[in-house]
């Protein structure tokens, strides 16, 4: 967005409960969008519910309750700026109100106000340096049309009900009004207008509809009663500033108008202090603004069936392909997180991990410890003693899968004959594989030493077990790597005691091979209140804080430290997420984590992701909905399944990327990735607004893309094609599935596929992708020869 212009009215969406008596020169135009809420002014209460419409005029007080969950779209329109580009009488007395009423005949002028609020609402908080003309055009039809619908040419007082035709008195109520302050009496003025005194006086009341001591008195006690609250003037000089002759006469009419003294009724309704400092200490509202507040007006405009081309984004795409040859494009390892070792032996977890080799190719499996073996200890061993072991990683050969083998040292050993014995015993497990593997596959293992599960810190037993445990190693499988667990959060010991650490390993020569690190918004509630929005952001300043400590390590030229280069895995993240029993899990968001695993794979060198939600719960005893899973369970693929297989398209030169594409080219092949992804509140992923208002169309131009016969393939992931949650709806949301369901949503749950084969000339190739909330479509360009 641009620099912020500055307009002469401010337009805001706001939640109110309360808000306390005020006055402003502002022309005020509330619009309920839902929910309800009272306004009282001039002694009467506005029920204002959804679409009603009410305008409060300059100098009128005002104040807003409601104990009902409501949206109110608030216009103040700021006088003084552009009244000199106008009549005097450029905004007259509005009567605006829907509150309660039929207004039949008046309905299409209602109408047609409400559409130019929204689609004010719609340029202004999507604004950028080419939208100040739009914002003006879209203001000045609010303007007429409250002008030409709702105005009222004499402004009328609290007791006046009925219009007054008679022109000279019109203008005698015009000059009371300018001159109420100062000495005014009914013979002056039926002097100074050529009218006689009595016939003046009997029809100022007949028309008016009291007498003239009543009306000066009533227009002095509004000014009196407006200065009581917005000054801290004393009680006889607001008497004297507005007409009154002495205190006493001040006294007794205002207590006989308002019921209140003018001492009590300052107490009661007092705005001085806030004008003096803001604050909303006694006002209980919310103000919502920006992209919040497209969002909601998107909400607004589906349920009106109201159309407004800025509520929606549009992209378009000129991307000409290069013919010389290009950088690669790096994606980053992918790892697969199974809890501890022994979740390894079950079958379900073993067909999972089949279809992930076959179909997106995995690199590591990170799981706790070595399998629990039931051996006992006797001379002579009929069989291995490490069946379980040999069972599990076993399969790994088989399929190509590398182990990452986190080692949690016990909190409870605390002397080093403990922690020694320990670690012989991993020692001895991992000297076991060495002969049943050999070398070369062993050397591509990664063992992570962790912290404390409990604890989380480093104590003298766990740094004096990492350097026994890393020169053993090394002896017995120098290429084998050995890495550290080192940040979990934005703890500042912890940081600090990551510091002294590497600090001590470079000293020592043992520096891990790799560095682990933990960027989860949703690790804690606290957290999670502080970071879970901007996520992104927490994630780089942890990774900020591992980089640091590196650099740091690497500028001070300790040895091997001076080249010291370990590989960065992130091993537990997650972006915005469903929240709650009703929307957990059912957040479409897959654009939002292909993007997140885009942009890190630049900076570390894998991600881990889990395997699925059952694995996960087993280990944190909480729901995992929100988790980043590949499976939901059994064979469920979930939609970061469906994303990492969009991934592994991309490979070859990288062409071109930016907001939302990324291009690259393969062996004469070309795979362009488009995704939407979208930073809202998961509680509306739900609702059709969102499909409808936070759609991008793109449109995509490829030019220079060599002349000839293309097979095209397209796919789109979004929350119909790929996501769980609308299918599984659709066959009654059952917490139970029997095997024909599960095995039909297996089947029904996946991308939608097109294939076409077209002719691409010299002009290029252009396509139009229309994707929906968080989704992402790809499509392959293969060559015909």
């Amino acid at each position: 967005m641009g620099e912020t212009k500055q307009f002469p009215f401010h337009l805001s969406l706001m939640k109110v409960s309360y808000a306390p008596p005020q006055i402003s020169d502002y022309l005020t135009l509330f619009l309920m969008l839902s929910g309800s809420m009272v306004v009282t002014t001039g002694g009467k209460d506005y029920l204002l519910q959804t679409d009603d419409l009410l305008v409060i005029n300059p100098r009128q007080q005002f104040q807003v309750k409601s104990s009902d969950k409501n949206l109110l779209l608030s216009l103040r329109v700021s006088r003084a700026p552009i009244t000199s580009q106008f009549k005097d009488n450029w905004l007259p007395f509005i009567d605006c109100s829907t509150s309660g009423a039929d207004k039949g005949s008046e309905s299409e002028k209602f109408q047609q106000l409400r559409e130019a609020l929204v689609h004010l609402m719609a340029a202004y908080f999507k604004q950028n340096n080419e939208s100040e003309l739009e914002i003006y055009q879209h203001f000045f039809t609010v303007l007429t049309n409250l002008v030409k619908g709702f105005k009222k040419e004499v402004v009328p007082t609290p007791q006046v009900t009925a219009e007054i035709a008679d022109e000279r008195l019109n203008q005698l109520l015009d000059q009371i009004q300018l001159n109420y302050d100062q000495p005014i009496s009914l013979e002056t003025l039926a002097e100074s207008s050529g009218i006689s005194y009595y016939h003046l006086s009997r029809s100022f009341k007949k028309q008016v509809g009291m007498t003239f001591t009543e009306y000066l008195n009533q227009i002095r006690l509004m000014h009196a009663a407006e200065s009581l609250m917005l000054t801290a003037q004393s009680v006889i000089k607001v008497a004297l500033n507005n007409g009154f002759s002495n205190a006493k006469h001040f006294h007794q009419v205002f207590k006989k108008h308002y019921g209140l003294t003018p001492a009590n009724y300052r107490k009661k309704y007092s705005l001085q202090k806030d004008l003096e400092k803001p604050s909303t200490e006694n006002a209980d509202y919310h103000e919502i603004t920006g992209a919040a507040a497209l969002q909601e007006l998107a909400r607004y405009l589906v349920e009106k069936d109201l159309e407004d081309e800025n509520a929606a984004i549009e992209q378009n795409l000129q991307l000409v392909l290069p013919t010389e040859r290009q950088e690669h494009y790096q994606s980053g390892k992918k790892i697969i997180k199974i809890g501890p070792a022994s979740e390894g032996l079950a079958n379900g977890v073993q067909r999972e991990l089949c279809i992930l080799q076959k179909d997106l190719a995995f690199d590591l499996v990170q799981f706790e410890g070595f399998c629990e073996e039931t051996n006992f200890d006797n001379d002579v061993l009929l069989v291995s003693e490490y069946i379980l072991n040999n069972q599990w990683f076993d399969f790994l050969v088989r399929i190509q899968l590398k182990p990452m083998i986190q080692l949690y040292l016990p909190e409870h050993y605390t002397e080093k004959e403990e922690v020694q014995l320990w670690c012989d015993k991993q020692l001895k497990i991992i000297r076991h594989f060495l002969n049943r593997y050999g070398r070369d596959e062993v050397n591509h293992w990664y063992i992570q030493w962790s912290l404390p599960k409990v604890s989380g810190r480093w104590n003298e037993e766990s740094r004096w077990g990492y350097h026994y445990f890393y020169r053993k190693l090394k002896q017995l499988v120098p290429e084998c790597k050995l890495g550290l667990m080192s940040l979990r959060s934005l703890d500042e010991e912890e940081y600090q005691q990551y510091q002294a650490f590497i600090s001590e390993q470079a000293l020592q020569h043992c520096l891990p091979g790799f560095i682990s690190f933990h960027a989860d918004p949703y690790a804690s509630t606290l957290i999670k209140d502080e970071h879970a929005v901007r996520f992104k952001e927490y994630q780089q300043e942890i990774l900020s804080r591992v980089k640091s400590v590196i650099n740091t390590s690497q500028s001070e030229k300790k040895s091997m430290a001076s080249d010291w280069s370990p590989e960065l895995f992130l091993t537990d993240w997650n972006t915005l997420v469903g929240e709650g029993n009703t929307f957990s899990g059912t957040f479409f968001r897959s654009a939002l984590i292909l993007e997140s695993i885009v942009e890190l794979s630049n900076e570390v060198t894998g991600i881990a992701f889990w395997l699925n939600i059952k694995v996960k719960e087993r280990q944190t005893h909480t729901r995992e909905d929100s988790s980043l899973s590949v499976f939901l369970y059994e064979e469920l693929r979930r939609p970061l399944f469906f994303s990492l297989r969009f991934l592994n398209h991309l490979k070859g030169e990288l062409l071109a990327s930016g907001d939302g594409y990324i291009l690259t080219r393969n062996q004469g092949q070309y795979q362009l990735l488009l995704y939407n992804s979208s930073y809202l509140d998961p509680l509306y992923s739900v609702d059709t607004f969102q499909v409808q208002y936070q759609t991008k169309k793109m449109l995509v131009h490829l030019k220079e893309l060599p002349k000839g016969n293309y097979l095209i393939r397209e796919y789109v992931l979004d929350k119909d094609h790929g996501g769980i949650y609308n299918d599984w709806i659709r066959i009654g949301g059952q917490a139970e599935l029997d095997h024909e369901l599960q095995k039909y949503l297996e089947q029904k749950i996946v991308p939608k596929f097109e294939l076409k084969k077209e002719w691409i000339d010299s002009a290029g190739y252009e396509l139009e992708a229309t994707l929906t909330l968080n989704a992402c479509q790809l499509y392959l360009f293969q060559p015909l020869y």
